[in-house]
C-alpha cells in the first residue's frame, strides 16, 4: 500500500498525534536551504509508518524527520491547513522565520476557505463549522506571531488578527446563531485581544495595548495573561478598577502556562537565567531549623519539576517530602524525579490547588512548608496561609520567596521564613 492509498483522515490523524511529540523533543537549530529541499530517503507506506519513523528516531529526534513528514502528508492532503501549521512550527524551530510566516499564511487561507465552504454548504454541520472556525482563529494568531518574529510590519500583523475578530463578531451578532455557539467563541476573542495587545505593546503603543488587554478582561475577568499585561504596563489614567478587584489568576491559565513550560523549565530558568528561588528557600529552612534531624515532614508548594524537593531529599534523606503543583505535567515530572541514590524524591505529588492540598493534612502534622515563587501565582494567599498554620507543628517553618524589584536588583527575590 502506498501513501496515495491511505485514507486522508487517517493519515492526518496520525500526523497530528506524531508531530507534537516530535517537535517537543527537538532543540531549535539553524537549518540551511540544503535540508529544506532534500528527500531523506524514507518511504512512508501507511499511517503506521509515521509512528515508526518517530519511534526509530526517539532517542535523537530531529527536525529533518519533522520537515519530511510535513512534506509527505502535504503531498497527500494539499488542502489540509493542519499540515501547514506544523510545517510552520518546524520552520520556526529551524529559525527560518520567513518561511514559517508563509506556511502559517497558507494555513490561515486554507482554514478560512474550509470554514466558509462549511458555513455556506447545503448540508451544514454546525459542530464541524465550529472546529474549522477555531482552526482559522488559531492560524491567524500564529501568522501574527510568526510575522513578528520575521520582522513583518506591525500593521500587517494586526490586520490578520482583526480579520479573525471580524469573523467572530459576525457570528456573535447573528440572530440565527445559538447562544452556546456565541459563548464558545468568547475564549477565542480573548486570545485575539491578548495578541492584539502584544502587537501594540511591541511597537510601543502602550495606551492601545491596554485597551485590548482590558477588552480581554471584560470578556474573562480572570484571564491571567491580560491581567499580567495590564499590571506590567504603565497607566497614567489611574483607571485600575479592573486590577483592584482581582483576587487570583485563573487556575486554568496558570496550569496551562506551566504545562507548556515544563519541558524546558530547568534548561531556561536554571541554566540560562540562573534561577535560584529553590536554593533561597532551602537556605532559609536551614537557617531557621535548630536541629535538622527534627524535621520529619516537609510540604513543597508549587513543587514544579522538583528542584526544592531534590535539595531536601539529597541532604536530608530521612525527611518525607510531599509535593503539590497546579500543572499536571510539572507534577508528573516531580513524581519521576530521583535522588542521587535512585530513590523517589517525593512521597506523593498532588496535582491541584495548594490550599486544598494543605487542608488534607492533620493539624500540627507538618514540620516545614516551602514555597519557591508560588504566591505570585496564587494571588489572594489568605486561604493558603490559614491552612499552613493549621497543619504546621508549634514552631514549624513556612519558608517562601517573593519578588522585590525595588531592593534586589538582578535577582528580584527575597527569601522569607
Amino acid at each position: 500500500m502506498s501513501v496515495d492509498d491511505i485514507e486522508d483522515a487517517s493519515l492526518v490523524a496520525v500526523f497530528e498525534m506524531v508531530m507534537p511529540l516530535l517537535l517537543s523533543s527537538v532543540q531549535t537549530v539553524d537549518i540551511g536551504d540544503d535540508l529544506l529541499g532534500r528527500d531523506i530517503g524514507r518511504t512512508t507506506t501507511s499511517s503506521a509508518d509515521l509512528q515508526n519513523i518517530l519511534s526509530k528516531n526517539g532517542d535523537e529526534p530531529n527536525l529533518e524527520v519533522a520537515f519530511y513528514l510535513c512534506n509527505v502528508v502535504s503531498s497527500k492532503c494539499p488542502n489540509e491547513p493542519t499540515v501547514d501549521e506544523y510545517r510552520g512550527a518546524t520552520l520556526r524551530k529551524m529559525k527560518r522565520t520567513d518561511l514559517a510566516y508563509q506556511s502559517y499564511q497558507n494555513a490561515m487561507a486554507k482554514s478560512k476557505r474550509q470554514y466558509l465552504d462549511c458555513k455556506e454548504g447545503t448540508d451544514q454541520n454546525v459542530s464541524e463549522c465550529i472546529v474549522l472556525m477555531n482552526k482559522f482563529i488559531n492560524a491567524s494568531i500564529l501568522v501574527a506571531a510568526s510575522g513578528r518574529e520575521a520582522g513583518i510590519d506591525f500593521d500587517e500583523q494586526l490586520a490578520y488578527l482583526v480579520e479573525a475578530e471580524s469573523l467572530i463578531l459576525c457570528i456573535k451578532l447573528s440572530s440565527d446563531v445559538d447562544e452556546l455557539i456565541r459563548e464558545a467563541f468568547r475564549d477565542q476573542l480573548v486570545d485575539l485581544y491578548n495578541n492584539m495587545g502584544i502587537v501594540e505593546k511591541k511597537r510601543g503603543r502602550t495606551v492601545e495595548a491596554r485597551q485590548f488587554f482590558r477588552r480581554a478582561v471584560e470578556l474573562n475577568p480572570k484571564d491571567g495573561h491580560a491581567l499580567v499585561q495590564l499590571a506590567s504596563t504603565e497607566d497614567n489614567s489611574n483607571e485600575d478598577d479592573i486590577l483592584s478587584n482581582v483576587k487570583e489568576l485563573d487556575p486554568g491559565y496558570v496550569s496551562a502556562l506551566f504545562d507548556g513550560y515544563s519541558s524546558r523549565f530547568e534548561t531556561e530558568l536554571v541554566d540560562v537565567l540562573q534561577y535560584k528561588g529553590h536554593i533561597l528557600v532551602y537556605e532559609a529552612i536551614q537557617l531557621q531549623v535548630k536541629v535538622a534531624s527534627s524535621l520529619r515532614r516537609i510540604v513543597d508548594l508549587g513543587c514544579g519539576t522538583g528542584l526544592l524537593g531534590e535539595l531536601v531529599a539529597n541532604e536530608m534523606p530521612w525527611v518525607e517530602v510531599y509535593g503539590v503543583d497546579l500543572s499536571q505535567r510539572m507534577a508528573d515530572i516531580s513524581r519521576e524525579r530521583k535522588t542521587v541514590n535512585g530513590t523517589s524524591i517525593y512521597k506523593t505529588v498532588y496535582n491541584g490547588d495548594a490550599g486544598a492540598y494543605l487542608s488534607t493534612f492533620d493539624k500540627q502534622s507538618v514540620d516545614c512548608i516551602g514555597a519557591s515563587d508560588v504566591f505570585i501565582y496564587i494571588g489572594e494567599i489568605s486561604t493558603v496561609l490559614e491552612e499552613s498554620f493549621k497543619c504546621l507543628v508549634n514552631g514549624g517553618i513556612l519558608a517562601f520567596t517573593v519578588e522585590n524589584l525595588d531592593t534586589l536588583g538582578g535577582t528580584s527575590r527575597q527569601p522569607q521564613s
